[in-house]
């Protein structure tokens, strides 16, 4: 197994994830590796949206800037409350 040095963590962020490893119970490194893990799996997510997103757009013969005006109006929607 691939072993991962990190090094000039700030001592706040050491301090906040020595808590986040109390708090549940794990060692610093268990913490870490927990982070990492669900850090990952919402990059994988995203990337999975953002796939069938261009799938979706290319099935539907939209443009990049029919995309572009929807999206734009869904936040819009969502901003005005």
């Amino acid at each position: 197994m691939p072993t991962l040095y990190v090094r000039n963590v700030p001592a706040p962020l050491y301090d906040a994830i020595k808590r986040w490893a109390k708090d549940s119970g794990r060692s610093v490194n268990a913490e870490i590796l927990s982070v990492l893990e669900r850090e990952a799996g919402r990059r994988a997510d995203r990337d999975d949206w953002f796939r069938d997103f261009l799938q979706l757009r290319e099935e539907l013969g939209l443009t990049r800037e029919d995309a572009d005006r929807m999206i734009a109006s869904i936040r819009a929607s969502r901003d005005a409350g």
